[in-house]
């Protein structure tokens, strides 16, 4: 394991951030995706071994654990949805392509010829391979490829008196599940190093009572407390952490400045770690030189106008408006021609309007977040969300406690606060 953890393609996570520009909010949040790989390392062995899985499928999930974030962008996920949209990328995509061998595209610049005395070592593939492992066989794992396995059952399986078909299903719920190693790590990581006691959870308990049990991941129903408190956990570091709105606000100015920027500039932004971005990026010069500076040194845009979440909740005909509106906002170019109306109509700079709706983002960055099926172990197995109320209250909580914000530099808050509110929600049939 340490010779993985050696390769450039890791160490390049040392260089990310784990929560991109939250440290803007939260001064001690700058702990990285190395770290957090190797935690989510240390937790997949633990919960392999609780199940008492053939140690090689432990040493398996450890190395599925340590390398399912080798294909992340710089700042996490804060670019991930420009990514993807200009340059078609994706970085699970790219994540699979490092572990097999076809693609490693970060470290070339550093290894000069004309340091000849130092050597990257044995590539990922290769480290793999010597420790009996299919490179192929990771890399699905981490990327959710052939889930069943080991492909259709045929043979039933009987275990206490009851037949099932035998799967590996338990192997991809480790990595990928509404409880999995990765969450369970980044939950007290995050929660340790910005200093918001939400994300305390009893991972403890939670290994100690987890399970496996006709070829499934569970958790034995002496631990359901313990999985609630990871599922609010998760909640509340989602609305009080991940999408605090001035963090938010910073996120979206960094987008805004990838947006101003070329295809082949942006190209290179993607293969950057935190350090070169902000520099790069006030090299280019205009706007995205602008809003790279301010960021540098803190200068954030405002929230001009905000919508709570708890306004379109409901099925009234007050809320079905904003719902309209919001929805309508998902669409790019919508959204784009709403800020562009809002910046001429308050005669502010271009491109200085940002309007953010946060629910498509959410899907493609975290699509466990209001997941609750987490199965239980008692006499039967059954979801959680069947037997524990608080399950279900969870599943109707919003995750992000505003649905719409607009936000702009501070000199032209009050102006665009006004137009804003006209152009969304006066003016709107």
């Amino acid at each position: 394991m340490v010779e993985l953890a050696s390769t450039p393609e890791m160490n390049r996570l040392s260089q990310i951030r784990q929560l991109g520009l939250a440290y803007l909010v939260f001064p001690g949040a700058h702990h990285t995706r190395f770290e957090h790989s190797l935690g989510a390392m240390h937790v997949a062995g633990l919960l392999g071994s609780s199940m008492c899985l053939d140690p090689k499928e432990v040493l398996l999930l450890r190395c599925a654990g340590m390398l399912h974030d080798l294909g992340h962008g710089p700042f996490s996920h804060t670019m991930e949805n420009l990514f993807k949209d200009r340059l078609h990328k994706d970085h699970m995509e790219l994540t699979r392509d490092i572990i097999t061998g076809e693609a490693s595209p970060w470290d070339l610049d550093w290894w000069d010829s004309d340091w000849k005395d130092l050597s990257r070592g044995r590539d990922i593939p290769t480290i793999l391979e010597g420790a009996d492992l299919s490179p192929k066989e990771v890399a699905a794992l981490v990327c959710q490829e052939g889930r069943s396995g080991d492909g259709p059952q045929k043979v039933l399986g009987v275990e206490d008196g009851q037949a099932f078909f035998p799967s590996k299903l338990y192997l991809f719920q480790v990595i990928h599940s509404p409880l999995d190693a990765d969450q369970l790590d980044f939950l007290l990581r995050d929660s340790h190093y910005s200093g918001v006691a939400y994300g305390i959870i009893d991972l403890d308990r939670i290994v100690a009572t987890a399970t496996l049990h006709h070829g499934e991941f569970m958790v034995h129903r002496r631990g359901i407390s313990a999985l609630e408190g990871m599922l609010v956990a998760r909640s509340l570091m989602y609305s009080s952490v991940y999408f605090h709105k001035t963090a938010r606000i910073a996120e979206c100015m960094l987008c805004r400045a990838g947006d101003h920027l070329s295809d082949e500039a942006l190209e290179r932004v993607w293969g950057m770690t935190d350090g070169e971005v902000l520099r790069f990026m006030r090299d280019q010069g205009g706007l995205a030189g602008k809003i790279a500076t301010m960021l540098r040194f803190r200068q954030l845009f405002k929230s001009a106008l905000r919508i709570d979440s708890e306004a379109i909740a409901g099925n009234d005909e007050a809320s079905l408006p904003l719902k309209t509106m919001t929805k309508d906002l998902w669409d790019e170019r919508e959204r784009r021609r709403t800020e562009k109306e809002i910046e001429r109509k308050a005669s502010v700079q271009e491109g200085t309007v940002i309007i953010d709706v946060p629910d498509p983002g959410l899907t493609l960055s975290e699509p466990r977040l209001k997941r609750t099926d987490v199965k239980v172990l008692g006499d039967r197995p059954a979801l959680l969300s069947t037997i524990s109320s608080l399950a279900r209250a969870l599943q109707r909580r919003p995750p992000v406690p505003w649905c719409l914000m607009v936000s702009c530099p501070a000199a032209d808050r009050e102006a665009v606060a006004k137009v804003a509110k006209k152009v969304l929600i006066d003016d709107r049939p």
